[in-house]
């Protein structure tokens, strides 16, 4: 599939570091401040690839979410140093493993970028674009809330009148949802949390919800704006995803021919000679 589900191909595990982005100054701005320390919003996005489960999530309706996971993890990092706790064995080992896992993703990534060429990513695209099947989206609004007494408040002050984005700047907990009127652009089915998802693709344009929405982010209020068949993304926005998708088939080949030309011994827990079990 080439819509927007596959803007969000991940790279195997072993790749994983070695993926993320590198941003332009001006678009990494201070988030946080943690004992003087700034925190970018690279530091966000790298703890939402981080956790398996937001990945596909937009990310402004889970920011406050990591907001909170980085500055712990800040406030975390400070107390260490403080102890001096990188001069303990058991840390100075961890150190050890961790270097040798850079080491090996380095290597990976310098093997990856030499053998995928910008005309097999190309090749890939045409590809996809030729199997693609459309693919529905909704452009939303939504109002996040608390409780559903305040969820249900925001419905009865919509059927009286006040604009939908109006109300979504005055109580919406959205951080983003404070500016835009509760703006998230069009969603496919698989880009929120099931529940998001299931009631925002019962509306018709200019409807609203008529019950509130519960996630795992509070209660919901949403409104659809449009439908639309998705246009396939163009080859810019493809090509970081299917980069990715190659980069994963081609770390596997790596590995196997790496496999194939060194001397490995095996041994039982024991130390008596491993025999390779046969595949079925």
């Amino acid at each position: 599939m080439i819509h927007r589900n596959l803007r969000v191909v991940a790279l195997a595990a072993l790749m994983a570091a070695v993926a993320m982005p590198v941003l332009a100054a001006d678009a990494d701005p201070v988030v946080a401040s943690v004992n003087g320390k700034d925190i970018h919003r690279s530091a966000i996005l790298d703890a939402q690839q981080g956790i398996p489960q937001l990945r596909q999530m937009p990310l402004e309706m889970v920011y406050d979410q990591l907001l909170d996971h980085v500055v712990t993890a800040q406030i975390l990092l400070d107390q260490a140093k403080k102890q001096k706790l990188e001069d303990d064995p058991a840390v100075k080992a961890a150190f050890k493993e961790a270097q040798a896992r850079i080491l090996q993703q380095a290597y990976l990534s310098k093997r990856v970028d030499a053998d995928i060429s910008e005309d097999a990513v190309k090749k890939r695209y045409e590809d996809l674009k030729k199997t693609s099947q459309p693919k529905e989206e909704v452009k939303v609004r939504h109002i996040l809330v608390e409780t559903e007494e305040a969820a249900k408040t925001v419905i009865a002050d919509l059927k009286s009148g006040v604009k939908f984005e109006d109300e979504a700047k005055a109580k919406t907990k959205d951080p983003s949802g404070a500016s835009n009127g509760g703006d998230l652009g069009y969603i496919a089915q698989g880009d929120t949390v099931p529940e998001f998802a299931e009631a925002a693709f019962k509306l018709k344009p200019g409807e609203i919800t008529e019950t509130p929405v519960k996630t795992q982010f509070g209660w919901h209020v949403i409104k659809v704006e449009d439908r639309r068949i998705a246009p396939p993304p163009s080859y810019d926005e493809a090509k970081p995803a299917i980069r990715n998708e190659l980069a994963q088939q081609d770390v596997q080949k790596v590995l196997d021919s790496l496999k194939k030309s060194a001397q490995v011994k095996k041994f039982n827990l024991d130390g008596s000679p491993y025999v390779e079990k046969v595949k079925q």
